[in-house]
């Protein structure tokens, strides 16, 4: 069911700002903001090759840079090698949406589910995993916005998340958040843990980082599903 937006949604500013005072370039006015659903995530995906989140009953297109997406399959491919080692859940890349409430569809850029979660170990065969991640990763790009970022905190974690990191990959830290408002900032000689969520996972950011020139920061584009889904 869609969600409609609330009553002072007149104009587009009112609603650009409700969604985290985003470029109105990554809303799609088809269907008509306040009434999209997920059937209308996966027929674009399928379509057209574009991931797009539903918020509020909009769709909002996922943005990414080339740097910021080297940086979040690095994450990735470390979190993916640690969790599949010691077989404690899945792990999904950029294209792996999540209801993390009714009606309510977010894409981290990387995402973590542990076995509790599925007690039968069974890969989910959905176009979008009914459950809020224990572990979301947010890399920031230039299409997000602050706002943005500390509304999909929120809702993250009124979802049932238990972890997320924000990569700032401009500044070359990030944030570690045990909760919205409960968070610890990371240096580039610091690193990412999984804390009690991942037991014993550790990534330096300086090793994160280390391919990637300091000046980068290319200019966001509309993300595209992949080919495929590695796990």
């Amino acid at each position: 069911m869609a969600t409609v937006l609330a009553p002072e949604i007149t104009y587009l500013g009112d609603l650009l700002k409700q969604l985290g005072d985003i470029p109105a370039s990554r809303v799609r006015l088809k269907p008509t903001p306040g009434t999209a659903t997920e059937r209308d995530v996966i027929a674009i995906e399928e379509r057209e090759g574009r991931l797009c989140e539903l918020v509020d009953g909009t769709l909002v297109e996922k943005v990414m840079g080339a740097p910021e997406s080297f940086v979040g399959g690095e994450i990735f491919g470390e979190l993916r090698t640690f969790v599949k080692r010691h077989d404690l859940g899945l792990v999904y890349p950029a294209d792996g949406m999540a209801r993390v409430m009714p009606a309510l569809i977010r894409i981290p850029d990387v995402s973590y589910y542990s076995w509790r979660q599925f007690p039968q170990r069974k890969i989910p065969t959905d176009a979008v995993t009914a459950l809020s991640p224990d572990l979301a990763v947010e890399v920031v790009s230039r299409g997000n916005t602050r706002k943005e970022i500390l509304r999909k905190l929120k809702e993250y974690f009124l979802g049932g998340t238990l972890l997320v990191w924000v990569v700032h990959f401009a500044r070359r830290t990030a944030r570690i958040h045990t909760a919205p408002d409960v968070s610890r900032d990371v240096g580039e000689d610091g690193a990412l843990d999984g804390g009690d969520v991942v037991p014993g996972f550790r990534l330096p950011l300086r090793d994160l980082f280390a391919q990637v020139p300091e000046a980068a920061e290319a200019k966001p584009s509309p993300r595209k599903r992949k080919p495929g889904r590695a796990r």
